[in-house]
């Protein structure tokens, strides 16, 4: 018999989405009293999550650095113009369509979350319907529960994504899903520049950096604080500080005993 070995990726555990979702999240689930059969699916599931997010990343950099990189030439160079400043030369940005990978990554990462819920809960869930997810935990488990806090606390971005992906797929807004920088005059004839945007005026840079942030940290908290509940019962989650992580492996959560309360 022949073992074969194929490279999955090209980044390693230094890198916080594969610590986090890979190795880190695999010990919870290890220590969790799920069967076997469910723990598997779950971290196969993670592991999927791991690469979309990886993906995301990847795609999103160069992305956010061409729209810095240009926001600082304008800064030291301002705006340049032609024929006695009757034309404005545009500043663009030629990378702003690379923004729809992203947001396909997006979706299918929340899809997995959601995923990752059924097999946790038993439940039947078809997509990212959070806001069906949230009111069903809302019913069943309550407001103190802190999944259902984290389902309550992140629906407004979440929407977003999915509207974004939606008009992406249909669009029905007759808008451009990316418009470019653009420049114009004020009253006293100052540059006043636009940053590129998508569709309904959100500005692609900072929400690439906003939601890549909030994409990592709400699939590992969700998953995480689920299966939390499937504890020994003097079991709980504690945070590593982010200064006392472990750079080459930055797991973010670990299991540790409850402290006894004080008398």
């Amino acid at each position: 018999m022949q073992w074969k070995l194929q490279k999955d990726m090209d980044v390693g555990t230094g890198n916080p989405i594969v610590a986090r979702m890979s190795l880190g999240i695999f010990e919870i689930i290890d220590f969790a009293d799920l069967s076997k059969d469910k723990k598997e699916r779950l971290k196969a599931n993670c592991y999927e999550i791991m690469k979309l997010l990886v993906l995301a990343e990847k795609t999103a950099k160069p992305i956010i650095e061409e729209i810095n990189g240009i926001v600082e030439d304008i800064r030291r160079t301002g705006i340049k113009t032609q024929s006695d400043g009757r034309c404005i030369n545009l500043p663009s940005a030629t990378t702003t369509g690379n923004s729809r990978s992203f947001i396909k990554y997006a979706k299918q990462v929340l899809q997995k979350v959601a995923e990752n819920i059924n097999i946790i809960f038993d439940k039947n869930y078809q997509g990212p319907h959070f806001h069906k997810i949230r009111d069903d935990f809302i019913g069943e488990f309550g407001t103190d529960f802190i999944v259902t806090k984290l389902l309550i606390d992140d629906q407004s971005w979440i929407k977003k994504i999915i509207d974004l992906r939606n008009e992406d797929e249909h669009p029905n807004t007759g808008k451009p899903f990316c418009k470019n920088f653009d420049v114009n005059q004020d009253i006293n004839k100052k540059f006043v520049v636009t940053l590129p945007t998508f569709f309904e005026g959100t500005q692609i840079a900072n929400a690439l950096e906003v939601y890549s942030h909030n994409l990592l940290t709400f699939a590992e908290e969700i998953t995480v604080h689920s299966l939390e509940r499937f504890f020994p019962a003097i079991a709980t989650i504690y945070e590593i500080p982010e200064d006392k992580r472990d750079s080459s492996a930055p797991k973010r959560f670990r299991i540790g005993l409850k402290e006894k309360p004080k008398v």
